[in-house]
């Protein structure tokens, strides 16, 4: 469940974006809080174009849960413990309790234990 609404700042001649409040998470999946720094930048969901038919990069139902997802990927958030698998199911449960369908959210999470491990710890 979201605690605080996605408040974010486009960074001009780039594809991202700067989180200019925190936004907190508190996970179905494992009850824990996870507190998205302000300041952290976030390019939302990296869709492979293969996927792009059916995965919208920028709907609602993934916008929030895509940052979360970014922040846990990221090298920032490794003190938090959470390894791949579990940042891609809470990203699946987060987009699911955002409105998205089971189906959908499944097949987001699939297409990134396929594809998302060249990006884990990049940033």
């Amino acid at each position: 469940m979201f605690m605080t609404t996605l408040k974010i700042e486009a960074i001009p001649k780039s594809n991202t974006y700067e989180l200019i409040a925190p936004l907190v998470y508190i996970t179905g999946y494992l009850e824990n809080k996870i507190i998205v720094p302000k300041g952290f930048i976030t390019n939302f969901a990296s869709v492979p174009s293969i996927a792009k038919v059916y995965i919208d990069d920028n709907s609602f139902h993934i916008r929030s849960p895509a940052v979360v997802h970014d922040y846990l990927y990221s090298a920032q958030s490794k003190h938090l413990g959470y390894c791949r698998k579990e940042a891609d199911l809470i990203l699946r449960n987060a987009c699911i309790e955002c409105g998205m369908r089971k189906s959908k959210a499944g097949f987001i999470y699939h297409v990134l234990r396929w594809f998302g491990s060249g990006n884990y710890e990049k940033r």
